[in-house]
């Protein structure tokens, strides 16, 4: 019992790094997508023609976007934190928040943005989280000697 709670940590620290990360890096990218497109333009002509062209459909992608990435990625924090607390509502936070965070770009970006491996990854984590608080014997009400 202790050894799958100890596991479960290990992967929500991994998870809390990789969120709270995430949501800093589109958070910066909301706030400086202006400033970021100046740059840009000063030095496009030194890439590739590949790198180019994707860097300009990350550009010319709405603040929204980067502001949806924001506001999940730190859905999913919540989600992590609550797992962390053994509650069932982290898991539906974390999940809803890793599907819809494969969903946005898709509808931003197209379908170049989303890889077979992230569609593995998200599953296998939330399978694992799944099957993690299920065996923790995690109550889906909140228990009101914690």
């Amino acid at each position: 019992m202790e050894n799958r709670k100890t596991f479960l940590h290990i992967l929500l620290v991994i998870s809390m790094l990789w969120s709270g990360m995430s949501a800093l890096s589109y958070g910066l990218l909301c706030s400086m997508l202006p400033s970021i497109r100046e740059v840009w333009q000063q030095y496009e002509s030194q890439f590739p023609s590949e790198v180019s062209i994707m860097m300009e459909q990350l550009l010319d992608a709405p603040r929204a976007y980067y502001l949806g990435m924001t506001l999940l990625a730190l859905l999913e924090l919540l989600g992590c934190i609550y797992m962390w607390r053994l509650r069932w509502p982290g898991f539906h936070c974390y999940t809803l928040a890793r599907l819809l965070l494969l969903l946005l770009p898709l509808l931003f970006l197209g379908r170049g943005y989303l890889g077979v491996g992230d569609i593995m990854m998200a599953l296998l984590y939330i399978a694992v989280y799944f099957l993690l608080l299920r065996r923790l014997n995690v109550q889906s009400e909140q228990d009101p000697n914690s």
